[in-house]
């Protein structure tokens, strides 16, 4: 272990790791057989590949937000409304752009164990937020150009050449770096899907002043996926190997350490301490083992909110995700591994 790594640990209150949904009910196994959701899924790529889409009139109609953002946002067409739309005409003869979706329709033309899961999901939405509606789901092919699901007006988008399978060799042509081809996998369809939703629903609440506003909103999205799909690993939550999250689980109290020893905690360096939340092979940081994951920090703010939640069983998940004070949310957990 480095050094300083280890010199933090031994600074740090010494307390047993206990990973607390192992001695309780799991609150967020909830009931939601009697919620009735109806989604609302258009294939864009089907429509598009099979011809579906004969002008720009239908464009228009049948997408009427996302046709813009898709065209000129994610592919980057430009001009007038005919250019653009002529331009995607040509693409879509085009021979990779039939391949790549070729490829997707043999992993995703049958999308009803995805519905199923998006629909389920979506009724623990509506359990917790029976006031929210549900946006509309537009799946398309992105020409391996866009990692995030796109939110526009009314719609969130999925890409699933995005989601071919971590093995899938054709990521080997792409500039698609290979810490994120675990991510790229059929698993989390869903799980962005609703981190999506949630990030465009309640990014208001995150101040962004330090690094625990960071932290603590990105484990109230991870807390929210815990509520929105309780049966799911939790790897594919966080997007990380089981490996990696084992090694986290095994390091917490030595993370937690650590970022206190450092005085992370009230850091607004965020150049620095955004090392400790984004993806990446590992994080890259003065003190840090070098066999640590990304997104340590992430998953730090996700066990202090998991924390805070089980101390407080009077919280209800709305209000967890509307409170923008990050500094109580981790004081009141009384959070120490």
């Amino acid at each position: 272990m480095n050094k300083k790594f280890l010199k933090a640990v031994i600074v740090g209150a010494c307390c047993s790791l206990i990973f607390f949904t192992s001695c309780q009910k799991n609150r967020l196994d909830v009931d939601v057989s009697h919620i009735q959701v109806e989604l609302t899924i258009q294939r864009f790529e089907q429509d598009l590949f099979n011809n579906q889409l004969t002008d720009t009139s239908k464009c228009f109609k049948d997408y009427p937000y996302f046709y813009e953002d898709y065209t000129r946002g994610i592919l980057g067409f430009s001009g007038s409304n005919a250019e653009v739309f002529n331009q995607l005409m040509m693409y879509k003869t085009d021979v990779n752009a039939k391949k790549l979706y070729q490829w997707v329709n043999d992993q995703y033309k049958d999308f009803t164990p995805y519905k199923t899961a998006l629909t389920d999901a979506y009724k623990h939405f509506k359990f917790y937020f029976p006031d929210e509606s549900i946006p509309k789901i537009i799946t398309y092919t992105s020409n391996f150009s866009f990692y995030m699901n796109p939110v526009g007006q009314d719609y969130i988008g999925i890409g699933l050449d995005m989601h071919l399978g971590k093995d899938f060799k054709v990521y080997d042509q792409t500039n698609i770096e290979l810490y994120w081809r675990k991510m790229l996998i059929p698993e989390t369809v869903v799980p962005f899907h609703m981190i999506a939703h949630a990030n465009d629903l309640f990014m208001h609440t995150n101040k962004g002043y330090n690094f625990t506003d960071e932290m603590i909103y990105q484990g109230k999205l991870l807390y929210y996926l815990d509520a929105m799909m309780p049966q799911l690993e939790d790897h594919f939550k966080i997007a990380m190997t089981p490996e990696e999250l084992e090694w986290c689980r095994k390091e917490e109290h030595n993370i937690w350490s650590f970022l206190v020893k450092e005085k992370y905690i009230y850091s607004t360096n965020k150049r620095q301490y955004e090392k400790l939340l984004k993806e990446g092979p590992r994080t890259v940081l003065s003190g840090v083992p070098e066999q640590a994951p990304a997104m340590i920090g992430k998953y730090i703010g996700w066990m202090a909110v998991r924390k805070y939640m089980n101390e407080h069983p009077d919280v209800d998940l709305k209000t967890l995700m509307l409170n923008s004070n990050a500094q109580s949310i981790l004081q009141e957990s009384a959070y120490k591994p």
